[in-house]
């Protein structure tokens, strides 16, 4: 649905639950005047919604819908790999408890994805890319420049470019391909499962320390811009 349309269904309920000393003439006639601003609020919480769900933005809106979040998970990011793990292994407890998936589906599409995620991260970093691994509702990796993300890699694998950086980070495209064919070669010499709570915490720091000594070897500085 437009803003527009859940504008339109949302007006005819606030307004009866509006005290009686607001006629429906002041109302509407506040609608009329305020409209546009109504209807951008309601754009702006939709494209929250869609944020924190782990949605693939595709508007300017809703890559900036991403910004906050970016700004928690960055603070996360930076912990040590005990917390981190420690949140992670909250967030996989509580999707056990919904009873919506079974655990294994849980323990890689939340748990690996964001294992990989975060160590993805540490990679593309090496390679001068300001990377921000986000634990939402589905597991992603964001792209920063500038202060704001400008692409998202989400959790299908598909890679989203704010579109007015279209054609100026293609350059991101093979990185982020580094990137996770580093991660399967190293999933492939440690030989570590990840289908319980346990053998998941030793995977994600084996391999988050493994990363960190194989992009020592090249480093590069963040880029400030694209």
């Amino acid at each position: 649905m437009t803003p527009a349309e859940i504008l339109g269904r949302v007006l005819p309920r606030w307004r009866a639950k509006l005290p009686p000393r607001y006629s429906h003439a002041d109302v509407d006639g506040f609608v009329r005047r305020h409209r546009r601003e109504l209807e951008a609020v309601v754009a702006g919480a939709l494209a929250q919604r869609r944020a924190e769900a782990g949605h693939r933005p595709t508007t300017v809106e809703e890559f900036a819908a991403y910004d906050p979040i970016v700004t928690r998970e960055r603070i996360h990011d930076a912990e040590s790999d005990g917390d981190v793990l420690a949140r992670l292994m909250k967030r996989i407890d509580a999707e056990f408890a919904t009873g919506r998936y079974i655990e294994a589906t849980v323990l890689s599409n939340v748990g690996l994805e964001y294992v990989d995620a975060r160590t993805e991260a540490i990679l593309v970093r090496a390679e001068g890319w300001d990377a921000v691994p986000l634990l939402g509702d589905r597991p992603a990796l964001a792209i920063v420049g500038g202060g704001a993300m400008i692409a998202l890699r989400d959790h299908m694998g598909g890679l989203a470019i704010r579109p007015d950086k279209f054609g100026q980070i293609n350059h991101l495209f093979a990185a982020l391909r580094r990137s996770e064919e580093q991660v399967l070669h190293m999933r492939e010499e440690m030989r570590l499962e990840w289908n319980t709570k346990e053998r998941l915490r030793r995977y994600a720091l084996a391999i988050w320390v493994g990363a960190r000594a194989y992009a020592s070897q090249f480093t590069l500085p963040i880029r400030t811009s694209p």
